[in-house]
């Protein structure tokens, strides 16, 4: 037809998948997949499993509420129904052959025309022309504003169909006034991704395996003239060539869900480790949760592409899939078809072929920097006793993903529960990239950057997961403890890589020397001197735990000097030496060992032969030594051979022994300072000094800190 227009028709078509609902009240929905419909939840109701009825075509269809966002308004005083608003039905027997709509996740920008459709109360069906305005709400939980029309009652949970996608960007939620043209609200249809996850999985894989087989709608949308509409018009040639590729671009999205579509769900943690494998460096995580492998692909395609010959996320990302998938299984093979005829396509085949040849490699000449997940703790600028909680995914020296923005300032305790509830995500994640790499099973290494008062705490005794009780963080993870001081000041960095140097060849059991910081060579100006004029000095055993007194005094000068890895027995202090252990109080380090050094010979012995690198390793094996130690039934008695000084009736350095019996196994209260100098953080300003929000009341069981300099007994982690 000489006169055919694609988004008239486009519109005739979403009118046909248009439908009413009856539910809770009376409104409009429209078809997303066969036998499906989306529409309000304060229109079909916002409890799963309630019944409805749904009018298509002079039929009435029998219902029922699949998902829906629960509604809180009436709790909370709210005058709309609260976001995301929306529910998914199942249709008991469905028309068939019914047509549906093709969603949009990405929200239309501002000054885009759109169409509405359902049917409102008075008139009955009505279709309005309309424009994407600005956005109310948060990031990830905006509501789209629908300005330049009238939008009726009973048009909510109508489609919302974008000119310059050709898809269903949102659902009509509210009118901002009625019989006027001020427009409404709408839901952006991405916000599906916080109902019920293996219903929006079901329904999604339906919706994009109907479009795959249904060229309807995508004839239509793929017809839509340029959005750039004055731009077209001066150069034709370029704009048909930007036509072309769009189609191009729609024709691949398509062809990619279909195939995503038939794959086995994977988990949150696979998906969000995938995603970030495949993203540029340094993007952050979406704002809405990753549910299926649609969403990653989705999410990736609206990520900006490098230049050269560097695959687009989204290609990047299936490329990814072929490697995981089985060799030779069909889809696997239709996978990867479709990656290298798509990256030819955009000239980019050959880029494509290496990301889907490679192989992770786990043996190289210098082994590259371990992943890892790095929480920091820090003073607020402002007020000392308030703190800021930040934590990243360290993937490389060269990419550093923040988790998240800074908090805003808090207490100690408040602090610490916080980055107990950051933590198991983020490694969750670490772990995934791990095992995409190469090294499956592997923990993560969790690193803890931590101002002084706060370094002594139980972090290795935290319970993060619930569901796994039995679960500690030290137990199941390579935990070490981090320094800020050394962190936020430069002038102490040179010291600190040079010592971390003299590590490299050296198994730590020789290295270590003992430090308490009693007698005048231990004093902190001696310690200077002693750590200036013996630069070979790089790992302490520290004789109690840096929490206050003369021994906090010289663990900051170790701090200060560059001492890169030290350890001590947590919630304990120095032990009070004989009379006649010693008269003239501790030589400095390096030059003689403590007369009562049982936990320097303790750590020697367990860190025998263990290389700097592999030390967090080591720690974590010893504290499952010591979790075996204390629940054997037969531990063995008397005096251990490598302690000759103990005598009857003297404490020993760990908590669990007796008189007369032998010391645990170094673990159970170790605490590993471990700072890696190549490991260093982008600097970052401190969040707004401005007041914060009241934050959520802290557990019962939530650590408290130390005051410094007056010790203080060890604290409880989180809840256990």
């Amino acid at each position: 037809m000489r006169n055919f227009d694609p988004l008239t028709a486009l519109q005739a078509l979403l009118e046909r998948c248009r439908v009413r609902v009856d539910g809770r009240t009376d409104g409009s929905g429209f078809f997303v997949a066969p036998g499906f419909v989306l529409s309000c939840a304060h229109v079909a109701g916002g409890t799963a499993g309630a019944p409805a009825r749904v009018g298509y075509e002079g039929g009435v269809y029998a219902a029922t509420v699949l998902a829906a966002a629960p509604d809180a308004a009436s709790a909370a005083g709210q005058p709309l129904y609260p976001f995301p608003d929306l529910a998914l039905l199942e249709l008991d027997a469905p028309p068939p052959g019914h047509p549906c709509v093709w969603l949009d996740p990405e929200a239309p920008p501002s000054g885009t025309r759109v169409t509405a459709t359902g049917f409102t109360r008075d008139l009955g069906p009505r279709t309005a022309v309309l424009e994407a305005g600005g956005r109310t709400g948060p990031p990830g939980r905006a509501m789209l504003e629908l300005v330049v029309g009238e939008v009726n009652p009973g048009l909510s949970g109508g489609p919302v169909l974008s000119h310059r996608s050709g898809g269903v960007a949102a659902v009509v939620k509210a009118t901002r006034q009625e019989d006027s043209a001020m427009g409404g609200y709408g839901v952006p249809v991405s916000a599906l991704r916080l109902l019920d996850p293996a219903a929006y999985r079901r329904v999604l894989a339906a919706h994009d395996r109907f479009h795959a087989a249904d060229e309807r709608w995508r004839t239509l949308a793929d017809a839509l003239p340029s959005a750039d509409a004055p731009w077209a018009e001066q150069r034709p040639a370029a704009a048909g060539e930007r036509l072309a590729a769009r189609v191009a671009e729609r024709v691949a999205d398509r062809a990619f869900l279909a195939l995503l579509a038939e794959l086995p769900p994977d988990s949150a943690a696979d998906l969000r480790a995938a995603f970030l494998r495949a993203a540029p460096p340094g993007t952050f995580e979406p704002d809405l949760p990753l549910l299926d492998r649609r969403d990653v692909y989705l999410e990736l395609a609206a990520r900006i592409t490098l230049a050269g010959d560097h695959l687009t996320p989204e290609l990047a990302y299936c490329a990814d899939l072929v490697r995981t998938l089985p060799a030779h299984g069909p889809l696997t093979r239709a996978l990867r078809d479709r990656v290298l005829i798509r990256a030819g396509e955009t000239g980019r085949g050959e880029a494509a072929r290496r990301r889907i040849d490679s192989t992770p490699t786990t043996t190289t000449t210098t082994a590259p920097p371990r992943p890892s997940v790095i929480g920091r703790v820090r003073h607020s600028l402002r007020d000392r006793t308030r703190y800021h909680v930040m934590v990243w995914q360290f993937r490389s020296p060269d990419e550093i993903v923040p988790a998240g923005a800074e908090s805003a300032e808090l207490t100690l305790p408040q602090a610490l529960c916080l980055l107990g509830e950051l933590l198991p995500p983020q490694i969750e994640t670490v772990e995934a990239l791990e095992a995409l790499d190469g090294a499956p099973g592997r923990t993560a290494l969790v690193e803890l950057i931590l101002p002084h008062e706060a370094l002594d705490e139980d972090y290795a005794d935290w319970r993060l997961w619930p569901e796994l009780e039995w679960w500690t963080l030290g137990r199941k993870h390579r935990l070490v403890v981090r320094p800020l001081e050394r962190h936020q000041e430069p002038r102490l960095h040179h010291p600190w890589l040079k010592r971390w140097a003299q590590l490299a060849d050296r198994p730590l059991d020789r290295a270590l020397v003992c430090v308490c910081g009693r007698g005048r060579q231990q004093r902190p100006q001696a310690l200077d001197a002693a750590f200036n004029t013996a630069p070979e000095l790089a790992a302490l055993a520290l004789a109690g735990a840096p929490r206050g007194g003369t021994l906090a005094q010289a663990f900051r000068v170790a701090v200060a000097s560059g001492i890169p890895v030290m350890l001590w027995e947590r919630g304990t202090d120095p032990r009070p030496l004989a009379p006649d252990a010693c008269a003239t109080g501790c030589t400095a380090p390096g030059r003689g060992d403590c007369p009562d050094g049982r936990f320097l010979r303790a750590a020697r012995k367990a860190l025998t032969g263990t290389h700097r690198d592999a030390v967090p390793d080591r720690i974590c094996d010893l504290r499952n030594e010591a979790e075996l130690y204390e629940d054997s039934p037969d531990t063995p008695t008397g005096t251990p051979a490598d302690a000759p000084d103990a005598t009857p009736g003297t404490p020993t350095d760990t908590p669990n022994a007796t008189p007369g019996t032998p010391d645990a196994p170094l673990g159970s209260r170790v605490v590993l300072l471990w700072d890696d100098p190549a490991r260093q953080l982008p600097r970052t300003r401190l969040a707004p000094a401005a007041p914060a929000p009241t934050p959520a009341p802290v557990p019962t069981a939530a650590p408290a800190p130390h005051p410094i300099p007056a010790p203080a007994s060890a604290t409880e982690g989180l809840p256990r």
